[in-house]
């Protein structure tokens, strides 16, 4: 009985779906709206901010990072919508 029990568990275990990852994306693939809406977010806080790579979240978001003229790295997160979820 327990070697039915274990098998079946490890058929479960190995028939569920793998998490999904992050995508790394082309910056000209971010939806125009939520561009706009990461971009200004971004001169907000940090003026000289220039982008360079996105990636997309396992839910959708889009996190932009990009570098200022001293070097620091800072992400914005924005939905598909437009809506920012962060900036650091």
């Amino acid at each position: 009985m327990r070697l039915l029990v274990c098998v079946v568990l490890l058929l479960v275990a190995g028939c569920s779906r793998p998490a999904r990852k992050e995508q790394t994306l082309a910056l000209d693939q971010v939806p125009e709206v939520a561009m706009k809406a990461a971009v200004a977010a971004a001169k907000a806080r940090f003026p000289d901010l220039k982008f360079q790579s996105v990636s997309m979240k396992p839910n959708g978001d889009y996190e932009i990072t990009g570098k200022t003229k001293n070097g620091k790295v800072h992400d914005v997160e924005v939905t598909a919508t437009g809506e920012i979820v962060e900036v650091e």
